[in-house]
Parts: structure tokens; C-alpha cells; sequence
């Protein structure tokens, strides 16, 4: 055994020196950064005898990571924005989390857990990743759709469905029929914490956040920034709940302020380097060796964990009336694991809730998980077109229930499939400049807001043959295909040239090394956004220089 000087510096400077390694090897592989810091974790666990890192430290640490990560999502979410999607995406928020649960449990339990462990178990799987969803749908350009906003109304359902789980769990850990009555004080409990929230969310926050703006020192809001976040994470320990939740309930109520964007980017930078110990000590807490003999109920958990909740997420989006593109795009994008997860799974690593053997199933599971989703969702086009295919009568329902277009007086006019942030914008521009536009799309939200503006519109997916001759592109000047996804626009483009090969496509991407692929598949033009993007900043720099007088020859 060596020994490397102070337990304390030793722990950190191993796990920061790991999780940059980690790190580092998780962006060349282009998978979630969080797997990278846990697999750090694993490879201290195993050099651990030599480095003598004090598990009780990185412990202690890694608590302010929690604090900080779910301070910081609290601030990311929105409740106006949930309130804005309906009651009946919090019903199916709330359908899921209850499935979920019930799944994971009942899995657990035919593989021979014990009833509480299998129960945490389902309560972890039910749990799905705010961060990893939003970068999903931003790596796609596709924050804003309709889909994004679905998901994220799931999400922020999950979040505080954790309130009620967080306080509930410690008192069915030990339940008996005499201890009834402690769930009328942890209920009473979380009534004070809920009490507080308001009281601190509509008196005392938004004082306070005016008189630190006044000071006009970054400095200083910081540390009020993040004495509010463990002020409150203390709150809820003192309560009996876990720190993190006092800390996102914290971040909840800033949620709503106008000075929320400006907390994030401040507390940000700590917040990622203190998760770092968070990450890393799970990770050393598997046992790669035992997870050898487990790797059937790994296997099994992580089926559940990605098909099972996927499938629920998508069968409760297209109930509530969203097409079943839409919501596997959903249910896809939702189809991992969630930070409160992994503080739920602490939570009840600490106190002995279940074996350190069933512990390290439940981190497989969920790292795997978090490995597989950016996959996943990139298959979302193709899976939810072979979902479309199973689902009776969906292609032709969208065709049924569309507002018929006069195919006869439509004549060089524009096909524009997408009315998105993009799709819009063209409709706008070319209406302008009276050009005749036909709008094909899925998005309900979208077929709205075409009908309002008196665009013609028809509601159909775009890939689907019957869906374009509806919009009779033997007829049509051009057809410019505006939706995110390539794929979709691969097949939207070669089902246009077959009805006519003469039409002149237009597409855009996100993605580079799409555009030979797109121009096979029968695009003339492809926009390519970045470098759009990069032109009209030249364009502009260039052109306020020599309104200066400067770089003229």
C-alpha cells in the first residue's frame, strides 16, 4: 500500500486527474460525459488498495455535487411550462411514473429481491434524464418542437414526483402496520417543506434576488447563489429529506425569476466540477468482477429500464391524441436513466436499503442506459415509421382528418414539408413575396397555427407517398424540405422524385457529413446551416468594417 499524503487531497486530486482521463476518452467517443466520470470511478475502485482513497470523503464531497447538479436543474425546469402543457401530459406523466414502478418491481421481485429493494428499484427506473433529453433534441436542432415540449413536460413530472418518493421511502423501509402513523408525519413534513417553497418563492426570493442585483457585484450574487441552494438543501436534511431535494426545490423557485438565466451561468462551472466527485464515486462503488454473475438481471433491468419505459412514455403520448411519430420520439428521448436516479440509488446505498451486489446491478443497468440513448433517439425517424406501420389505420387517419386541399388550383406552388422554427420562417418569407405554399406536416401545434395564418396545410407525415401527391408535386415550382432529421428528409426526397423526377428539392442539415447522402437521395440544393450561418457574420462583419473606413485597398 502507498500512501499519498492527506486523505482529503488525495480523493481529489485522483478523482479530478480520473475523471479528466474519463472525460476526455467520453467525448472522443462522442457518448455521454457521465459515463466517462463513472468509468473514472470504476478504475479508482480497482486501484483503490494502492491509493487508499477514504470512501467517507469523496462521500462527503460528492454531497455538494448533488446539491449543486439538482440546484441547477431545478433552474432549468419550468412550471409554467407543464401548467402550459395541459393536465393530460401531467396525467400521463403521472401514468408513467406509477408503470414504471410497478414494471421494475415486479421484475425484481420474479428475479428473488427482496419487496423494498425491488420497490427502489422501480422508482429508479421510472426516473429519466432532463440534461441527456435536452441535449438530444439540441444536438437535432429540434428544441422547440413539439415533441421537445412533450418530453420535457415528462420530465419536469418525474422531478417532482421525487418530492412525494423521497419522503415516502424512508418510512416504507421499515413499515409496519404500528408505524402508520409515520406517514402522517412525513406527510406533515412535506407539507412544511411545500409551505416554505411558497412563502420563499413569493415573499422572501424575489426581494432578496432585487437587492443583490443593486450591489452589482458578480461576486457576490454567486455566493448568494449558492448560500440559498445549500441553505435550503440543509432545510430539508434538517426535515428528514434528502439535501438534493432541498437544493432543486431552491432552484425551482429561482426557475421563475428573471435573473435565473444569469444563477445558471454562474453556478454552472462549480456545479460541474463538484458533480465530478458525485459521478466518480458511484463508479467506484461497482465491482466489475461481480457484475460477471449478474449479468442476466442487468440485462433484464436495462430491458426495462430503455424498452419497457419507452413503450409506456409512447403508448401514453399517442393516447392523450399525438401521432405515434411523435410520440416514439418521445418515449425514445425519455429512455435512460435521470439524475434523481442516481440520488435515489445513493440514497439507499447509504442506508443499507439493499447489497452492495444489488446495487451495482441497479448502476449497470443505468450507465448502459445512459450509453444506449443518444443511439437510440438517432433511430427515432426510422423506429417511429415502423411503429406507424403497426398502428391501425395511422397513415390514413392523418389523410381522413386533414381539411382537403383544392389539388385542382394548385399550380406552381411551393411544398414546404415542416412548419417548425425553420418551416415557418419560409412560409413567411415566400408569402412575402406572393409565392403560393402548401404546408405538409404532423405537428398538431403546427397545423394550427398554418390554419390561423390561412396556409393551405395538410396533415400527413411527409415521408408517406399518399401524403405528397396531395400536395400534387407534378404541379409544384419546387419542394423544400425544412424538417430536422435527415432521414426523414432522405425519404421525403426520394418519394418526390419518383411522383417527379424533374421537381427541384431543397433540404437542410445540421450535420455535414449528411450532405452527400442527401444529394443522393435526390436533393438539388442543401443548406447547410453552420456554414449559412458563418457566411452572414462575414457578410455582415465585412461589410460595418468598411462602413468604417477600414481594409479598403
Amino acid at each position: 500500500m502507498v500512501s499519498l499524503g492527506h486523505p482529503l487531497l488525495t480523493a481529489i486530486i485522483a478523482t479530478i486527474m480520473a475523471a479528466l482521463v474519463g472525460g476526455a476518452v467520453a467525448h472522443r467517443l462522442r457518448v455521454p460525459i457521465i459515463i466517462g466520470y463513472i468509468s473514472a470511478g470504476i478504475l479508482l475502485g480497482v486501484l483503490n488498495p494502492v491509493l487508499q482513497i477514504d470512501s467517507a470523503t469523496m462521500h462527503t464531497v460528492s454531497e455538494f455535487g448533488v446539491a449543486l447538479m439538482m440546484f441547477v436543474v431545478g433552474m432549468e425546469l419550468s412550471l409554467r411550462d407543464l401548467l402550459r402543457s395541459g393536465g393530460r401530459l401531467a396525467v400521463a406523466g403521472g401514468v408513467q411514473i406509477a408503470l414504471s414502478i410497478v414494471l421494475g418491481y415486479l421484475l425484481m421481485v420474479l428475479l428473488g429481491w427482496a419487496w423494498f429493494p425491488a420497490l427502489v428499484a422501480g422508482c429508479v427506473v421510472a426516473m429519466s434524464s432532463t440534461v441527456v433529453m435536452i441535449r438530444l433534441y439540441e444536438r437535432q436542432g429540434d428544441v422547440g418542437s413539439t415533441a421537445s415540449v412533450l418530453a420535457m413536460g415528462i420530465a419536469i413530472t418525474q422531478d417532482l414526483a421525487v418530492i412525494v418518493l423521497v419522503g415516502m421511502l424512508p418510512v416504507l423501509a421499515d413499515f409496519t402496520p404500528e408505524r402508520i402513523s409515520l406517514l402522517g408525519g412525513t406527510l406533515l413534513r412535506s407539507v412544511l417543506v411545500l409551505v416554505a417553497a411558497f412563502l420563499l418563492a413569493t415573499r422572501f426570493i424575489p426581494v432578496l434576488l432585487r437587492h443583490a442585483v443593486q450591489w452589482n457585484s458578480r461576486e457576490l450574487f454567486l455566493l448568494l447563489a449558492v448560500s440559498l441552494c445549500f441553505g435550503m438543501a440543509l432545510g430539508t436534511h434538517v426535515l428528514g429529506f434528502s439535501m438534493a431535494l432541498g437544493a432543486f426545490l431552491i432552484g425551482l423557485i429561482i426557475s421563475e425569476s428573471e435573473y435565473s438565466r444569469q444563477i445558471v451561468a454562474e453556478v454552472v462551472p462549480i456545479r460541474d466540477v463538484f458533480a465530478i466527485f458525485f459521478f466518480v464515486s458511484l463508479g467506484m462503488l461497482m465491482d466489475p468482477a461481480a457484475l460477471a454473475s449478474r449479468w442476466t438481471e442487468v440485462l433484464l433491468l436495462l430491458a426495462v429500464i430503455v424498452l419497457g419505459k419507452a413503450l409506456i412514455i409512447t403508448w401514453l403520448i399517442h393516447a392523450i391524441g399525438f401521432p405515434i411519430r411523435i410520440a416514439v420520439t418521445v418515449g425514445l428521448s425519455l429512455a435512460q436513466i435521470g439524475e434523481f436516479s442516481f440520488v435515489i440509488a445513493e440514497m439507499a446505498r447509504t442506508k443499507n436499503w439493499y447489497t452492495l451486489s444489488e446495487y451495482n446491478t441497479i448502476l449497470a443497468a443505468s450507465v448502459i442506459s445512459l450509453l444506449l440513448s443518444p443511439m437510440l433517439f438517432a433511430l427515432s425517424p426510422v423506429i417511429s415509421r415502423l411503429a406507424a406501420r403497426f398502428v391501425r389505420g395511422e397513415r390514413f387517419r392523418e389523410l381522413r382528418e386533414e381539411i382537403q386541399v383544392q389539388r385542382s388550383v394548385m399550380r406552381d406552388h411551393v411544398i414546404l414539408c415542416g412548419f417548425g422554427r425553420v418551416g415557418s420562417r419560409v412560409a413567411q418569407q415566400l408569402l412575402g413575396r406572393k409565392v403560393p405554399v402548401v404546408v405538409i406536416d404532423l405537428d398538431p401545434e403546427s397545423i394550427l397555427r398554418a390554419r390561423n395564418q390561412n396556409i393551405p396545410i395538410i396533415y400527413g407525415d411527409a415521408e408517406a407517398r399518399e401524403v405528397l401527391e396531395l400536395a400534387n408535386p407534378h404541379t409544384a415550382s419546387i419542394a423544400i424540405l425544412t424538417m430536422p432529421e435527415s432521414s426523414s428528409a432522405m425519404v421525403a426526397a426520394r418519394r418526390l422524385k419518383e411522383i417527379n423526377p424533374q421537381l427541384t428539392v431543397l433540404a437542410r442539415t445540421h450535420e455535414e457529413g449528411k450532405i452527400a447522402d442527401l444529394r443522393r437521395c435526390g436533393v438539388d440544393h442543401v443548406v447547410f446551416a453552420e456554414e449559412e450561418t458563418a457566411r452572414v457574420i462575414v457578410r455582415l462583419a465585412l461589410g460595418s468594417v468598411v462602413k468604417k473606413g477600414e481594409w479598403e485597398g
